[in-house]
């Protein structure tokens, strides 16, 4: 569906010829995407308070070496049930490497404030169920979901810290299906 103006719907539907459904839908899409990069530019400033301590007190630690065992984890049936691709799985691994220091942050954290890890959960769930109810799903959504998570952080190593947090979170099942 392509929400247009009256006097643009007439025009395009008078003219059929001139808008075949190939042209309508890449306009869209183009349209679509450059919405997307002005909001994410715009809001590039905001995050939730929950997101920016859990990011700001990861962002330091580095990730543990590739000899670690993964196996005690099950995020592979995630991956399928949420229709990811190896760039998806490749995130996800990545995120895995730190998903403990993630999680011991955060129940240190309840100790402070118990309501921290469900505060936390409840931001990405809101987005993450707005763009479910948009249409996104599979890669997709999890790409905007990395965006989201990366959101307002300036420096690669923050964008990281976000990642890694939104993936402790796919891999207790807090966030997408489970």
């Amino acid at each position: 569906m392509i929400y247009l103006c009256g006097d643009h719907h007439t025009q395009i539907d008078k003219q059929e010829e001139h808008f075949p459904i190939a042209l309508l839908l890449k306009l869209k899409n183009d349209h679509v995407a450059k919405v997307r990069e002005a909001m994410n530019a715009a809001f590039e400033q905001i995050g939730f308070p929950q997101l920016q301590i859990a990011t700001a007190w990861v962002n330091p630690f580095q990730p543990s070496r590739d000899d670690q065992d993964y196996s005690v984890l099950p995020p592979e049936a995630k991956i399928q049930k949420n229709k990811l691709n190896s760039g998806s799985r490749v995130t996800i691994t990545m995120g895995l490497s730190v998903a403990k220091v993630v999680g011991d942050f955060i129940q240190n954290e309840a100790q402070i404030d118990p309501e921290y890890p469900e505060k936390l959960k409840a931001g990405f769930l809101q987005e993450y169920y707005r763009l479910r109810q948009l249409g996104f799903q599979g890669d997709d959504l999890f790409d905007l979901m990395c965006e989201f998570a990366q959101r307002g952080m300036k420096g690669q190593a923050q964008r990281s810290a976000g990642l890694a947090v939104l993936v402790y979170l796919f891999e207790k099942c807090d966030v997408f299906e489970k």
